[in-house]
């Protein structure tokens, strides 16, 4: 899907939430999710080639589990921020700001072992 396409989904959807808000208040959150979730579907086609080139790349450098991580950390950041845009859509800003709390610390934890590797690494190179 190119980009018209996803311009021209966007710009309908944007339209028809808009019209729902006016005469249906209650049908606009899920015309607004469906059309996040086309969204994010057409993002993660495009993602898939990004995927694998990082990982050749990494591997390549003998980075395999930095490859994991990242990957691991930019997906929970984009599933964060699309979850926490919504929650903003909806008015919810205090659990749309759990959220990215919450995925802030879950990247955190998940490079905890990057950063023991890291500083091994360092300390041997110091002796």
């Amino acid at each position: 899907m190119g980009i018209l396409q996803v311009a021209g989904i966007a710009l309908l959807a944007a339209m028809l939430i808009l019209l729902l808000r006016e005469l249906r208040a209650a049908a606009a959150p899920p015309v607004r999710l469906v059309t996040t979730l086309v969204l994010f579907g057409a993002a993660l086609g495009l993602y898939a080639p990004v995927l694998l080139r990082i990982r050749t790349l990494f591997s390549l450098g003998g980075g395999g589990a930095f490859a994991e991580v990242v990957l691991r950390a930019v997906g929970i950041g984009l599933i964060c921020e699309f979850s926490a845009a919504f929650c903003r859509d909806l008015g919810e800003n205090m659990v749309a700001e759990g959220v990215l709390l919450f995925g802030k610390l879950e990247i955190l934890v998940l490079a905890l072992p990057l950063v023991d590797e890291l500083i091994e690494i360092v300390g041997e190179l110091l002796k």
